[in-house]
């Protein structure tokens, strides 16, 4: 898998507006898995894998992710503020970035080629 990827498509050789349009693709794909991550949906494993085949094949770093993730739940938190609720239920939502995490990683680690 790892030789199907195109260094092309990796985020650091895109224009800056395809860089753009990828970001906020990966936020908003990222958003819906965060809302729907304690919910007993079926589909949420295929979404984290859809979100994290996309990060794979445009050499989306760890860091990247995180930065997603700490984007969002400071939206989130703000939010929450503005409601007069308690942003501790944030906390929660560190297994969904371990969960994508460990997706990325299972990835890598099956995209590295076996010794015959």
């Amino acid at each position: 898998m790892y030789y199907k990827r195109n260094p092309q498509f990796f985020f650091r050789y895109l224009s800056e507006k395809e860089r753009q349009r990828l970001l906020e693709k990966l936020k908003s794909d990222y958003r819906q898995i965060v809302l729907k991550y304690f919910s007993q949906l079926e589909t949420l494993n295929q979404e984290i894998d859809n979100f994290v085949h996309q990060a794979f094949f445009a050499d989306i770093s760890v860091s990247r992710i995180v930065e997603i993730h700490m984007e969002l739940m400071e939206e989130f938190s703000k939010q929450l503020k503005l409601e007069g609720r308690s942003e501790e239920v944030l906390l929660d939502y560190r297994l969904t970035l371990i969960d994508v995490i460990a997706h990325l990683g299972e990835m890598y680690r099956r995209s590295i080629p076996r010794e015959l």
